[in-house]
């Protein structure tokens, strides 16, 4: 085989029209994530697009019959799990519990428009 994937470029998940503002509170203010600019020529579609390092993550707008992502899933590595925890629940985010993996602590949580996100710290 000549070919192979090498990484990801960015994750996408689908959001509402008009829903931008919400975007920002959840992923930039309380995941911490810092906005970047969409290419110009991609901007009249709305949507926001958020990088942190390598990490990059686009909302983009669903105009059609929206629905969020229920079970696929991004499963963000992140440090500092407990805060990022008490700052969900303190903003009103439900935690979801799971199973415990060795070596990672996790839970799970629903973005403003229902897509489930993973939050995972090395143990």
């Amino acid at each position: 085989m000549a070919h192979r994937l090498t990484g990801i470029h960015h994750i996408q998940l689908a959001m509402p029209v008009g829903e931008e503002e919400a975007g920002r509170r959840f992923y930039g203010d309380l995941l911490g994530l810092p906005e970047v600019p969409k290419p110009s020529e991609l901007a009249p579609r709305g949507g926001i697009w958020f990088r942190s390092g390598e990490l990059e993550v686009h909302l983009g707008v669903e105009r059609a019959d929206f629905r969020p992502a229920t079970k696929a899933h991004p499963a963000f590595v992140v440090t500092g799990l407990d805060e990022l925890r008490e700052r969900l629940e303190e903003a009103g985010y439900r935690i979801d519990e799971d199973v415990q993996l060795e070596g990672y602590r996790r839970f799970h949580v629903r973005d403003p428009f229902g897509n489930r996100l993973e939050l995972v710290e090395p143990a």
